[in-house]
């Protein structure tokens, strides 16, 4: 019985892989924005990929396949977080990131990256989202289960959390 399912689990990839594969970046700049660890993000991202592949059932064929993978990278990041407790991270210097654009970082990034660093995981994901990875709040509130104007909400509360972390200087900027 199990020999009879493999071709046919076989045949499933193609479309599958061809489906997620287009959304792979943008699941690693969100693992990057979340974890702030090339490797950690590889390996969510990796863990991600299993797990949508297990769900491929319960994606809706009728809607975009973005919302739902990234929400599985989401969750993915949030529970890679939650093991790794008995971690030390050491922030002093946190590394460049990926861009969208592939561009450096500018000088006053590292005071605005330590201050992403700072915010709650709900505040840093909605921001990740919404400016990382400019998903629209329509697309943000699809991946959260939540309202389009709720999205729109959650980021404007995440940013107002981010300004009391940036230094004045960055502020009067």
């Amino acid at each position: 019985m199990l020999i009879a399912a493999a071709p046919t689990e076989a045949a499933d990839t193609g479309p599958f892989l061809a489906l997620i594969e287009p959304l792979l970046p943008a699941g690693y700049r969100l693992a990057y924005a979340m974890l702030r660890s090339q490797a950690e993000a590889e390996d969510a991202l990796q863990e991600a990929l299993l797990r949508a592949w297990a769900a491929r059932a319960r994606m809706r064929p009728d809607t975009s396949p973005k919302p739902w993978f990234l929400k599985i990278v989401a969750n993915q990041c949030r529970q890679q977080r939650r093991n790794r407790w008995w971690s030390v991270l050491k922030q002093a210097d946190l590394p460049d990131g990926p861009t969208a654009d592939g561009a450096g970082a500018s000088a006053g990034d590292p005071d605005l990256r330590q201050a992403l660093a700072r915010l709650p995981h709900r505040h840093r994901l909605v921001l990740a989202l919404r400016y990382y990875l400019d998903l629209s709040f329509e697309e943000i509130g699809r991946m959260q289960g939540v309202s389009t104007g709720a999205a729109k909400a959650r980021v404007h509360r995440a940013l107002r959390h981010l300004r009391a972390e940036v230094p004045e200087d960055l502020n009067d900027a």
